[in-house]
């Protein structure tokens, strides 16, 4: 997408605001031309001795045109301004809405601050180009062309000293274009990285401190601070050099109208208002130009930031829907077969290599064309029957975790299939399958907003869903043993919760979670062990509120504990990606060879530690 195909886009539901500020800058235009003109007649008059009534008209004149030209010039740049704020506001959602649905592998390589400099730095770089190319590019180009052709009109000779001025100068304009364009973008490139850095630190603040790692975040903010004002200094060099010699081309062009004009008045040739005139245009041509000047730098940003954008929203994910089944509303079979899949986190979602801002390549920024996937999981077949409760056991890294995205469709299978009831998931809308699979994790995301946001995620600022009823959020919270809690709060559901869930114990943030995911009624639940980390009472009280939650769904359990492992119906347990031992719980449980056996005997904490 080119940048007039992007501002034609975003600024298309602008058009009468667009047209008010084309009309704003002819008047301001016309006023800025006219008023050297009335100066002219001033000089002239009082040259030839005119009445004091006609210089003080004139006077007069000139003062009214020229506020009421600095009035209409301050309206415009308002409306041009919030013009192009509205606009790129569009195109800052559109960003965020085409980031959220990238895979899971985009954003485990772009960090939060590098995704914020995408969508709003980037953008913001934009939005001034959209504004300031309508008012002080476009109208001090309409401007330039004014004053050349009333030049032309009093003298040829001097009207080819303004054209001469404002080709040169457009011309060197033109002759740093393109690296300005690349600077500016290394310079947008070198801020995302510090950026996305100086956010992961600060996000382990406490960890960093707690174990002396200051000197070693230091050491690696430096080299980061030392690009981003390597690339800076280039970018002003260049705009150093650039003002320098468009400024000496002025001088230029001044020294030559003086002479010319001059020498003509001295000629008789034309009056002393003519000369003021001739020099007053010439020197009027030097605040367009310099104003031109000035936003080629912020438009060849514009242009770099587009690249960027443009790269950006060339991205899709791997995880693509093709809708042609629905669902059923009803507890859901689960079935796995012959799923092989591999992370390809270092691979962009496009299928290639990647690395931070999107450019193809390695941890050292060189190709790669040995790179080797490895399987996380191998052939993986089982069957879970509606309304069953899955037991799934291995260590750390054996697949348990993938298994979970993978039905959540946070990825899709490299190879067999995962079916719901029958129906192949890659058939189902991705809505579809997160209204109907629900997910418990050990860390709850909470959010700066009230209860009742935090429960709903959001919902009732969702056009497309009914909003939850207040009643059915309580009687959610009772349910799930959090109506004390609800009572104790002074606001009630209207109550805003802290980033993160500070205030509240790990317990209730865990209730918490279960109420989200109750209220969205899901027909198979996924549990990462949300009680590993609790202690016996608390633990006890969320026992209760799981067996609520699995009241007629269909659960898939990450279980680390006896008390859990005894609630499922079938175990499957897993090692390095493959399927291990696959049964009825009570099956497994009296055959005394079995592995499942084995790991009750020897205590399932420690042994899967």
């Amino acid at each position: 997408m080119t940048k007039l195909e992007l501002m034609r886009q975003y600024l298309r539901p602008f058009t009468p605001r667009l047209f008010a500020l084309f009309a704003l800058l002819a008047v301001s235009i016309g006023l800025q031309l006219y008023g050297p003109q009335v100066l002219r007649d001033f000089l002239d008059a009082a040259q030839g001795g005119s009445a004091t009534r006609l210089l003080i008209l004139l006077g007069l004149l000139f003062f009214g045109i020229t506020v009421v030209q600095k009035a209409v010039e301050l309206w415009t740049t308002y409306l041009s301004e919030d013009l192009g704020w509205a606009a790129t506001n569009n195109l800052r959602a559109d960003l965020a809405a085409h980031t959220m649905k990238l895979d899971m592998g985009f954003h485990k390589l772009q960090t939060p601050g590098e995704l914020i400099e995408r969508i709003d730095g980037d953008v913001s770089n934009l939005a001034e180009f959209f504004s300031q190319l309508l008012v002080r590019v476009l109208g001090n180009a309409v401007l330039v062309i004014g004053i050349l052709v009333l030049l032309f009109r009093e003298d040829w000779r001097i009207g080819l000293v303004g054209l001469a001025y404002g080709l040169l100068t457009l011309g060197l304009l033109q002759l740093i274009r393109k690296p300005t364009v690349n600077v500016w973008a290394n310079v947008s490139k070198s801020y995302a990285k510090l950026h996305g850095y100086v956010e992961e630190r600060i996000g382990g603040t406490e960890d960093i401190r707690a174990n002396g790692g200051e000197p070693y975040v230091f050491h690696k903010l430096y080299p980061l601070l030392a690009d981003v004002s390597r690339h800076r200094v280039w970018a002003e060099v260049i705009g150093g050099y650039t003002f320098s010699s468009s400024y000496m081309l002025y001088v230029v062009a001044i020294v030559v109208t003086l002479a010319l004009a001059g020498t003509f008045f001295l000629q008789e040739q034309i009056s002393i208002g003519t000369l003021f005139l001739l020099v007053a245009y010439v020197r009027l041509m030097e605040s367009p130009i310099k104003y031109i000047r000035r936003q080629i730098s912020d438009m060849q940003r514009a242009v770099a930031s587009i690249g960027r954008i443009n790269e950006f929203l060339q991205l899709e994910p791997d995880v693509k829907e093709s809708v042609s089944a629905k669902l059923p509303d009803e507890a859901t079979a689960v079935s796995f077969q012959n799923v092989s899949f591999a992370y390809k986190d270092r691979l962009s979602v496009n299928g290639n290599r990647s690395a931070v801002n999107g450019h193809l390549s390695t941890d050292n920024g060189l190709p790669n064309t040995d790179y080797q996937l490895q399987n996380v999981l191998h052939n993986i077949t089982f069957d879970l029957e509606a309304g069953k409760v899955l037991g799934l056991l291995g260590r750390t890294g054996s697949g348990k975790t993938t298994i979970t995205r993978l039905l959540f469709r946070l990825y899709d299978v490299d190879a067999g299939g995962i079916a719901l009831d029958g129906i192949d998931l890659r058939q189902v809308s991705l809505g579809d399958v997160r209204q109907h699979v629900g997910l418990v994790t050990q860390e709850v995301q909470l959010f700066a907003a009230s209860v009742r946001d935090n429960l709903t995620l959001f919902r009732r600022y969702d056009p497309t869903k009914p909003p939850i009823p207040d009643a059915e959020i309580e009687a959610a919270l009772q349910t799930l043993g959090l109506g004390d809690w609800l009572a104790s709060l002074p606001d009630g559901l209207d109550t805003e919760l802290k980033t993160g869930g500070q205030g509240l114990s790990a317990g209730q943030a865990q209730l918490l979670a279960f109420t989200r995911v109750f209220l969205r009624n899901p027909q198979l639940v996924i549990l990462d062990e949300a009680s590993s980390r609790l202690d016996p009472a608390t633990e006890q009280l969320l026992e209760r509120a799981i067996d609520t939650l699995l009241d007629g769904r269909t659960a898939i359990i990450i279980a680390h504990r006896l008390r859990t492992v005894q609630r499922a119906d079938d175990i499957l347990i897993l090692e390095n990606g493959r399927i291990q031992e696959h049964g009825s719980r009570i099956a497994l449980l009296n055959n005394s060879e079995s592995r499942f056996a084995q790991l009750l005997r020897t205590g399932i904490e420690e042994a899967l530690a």
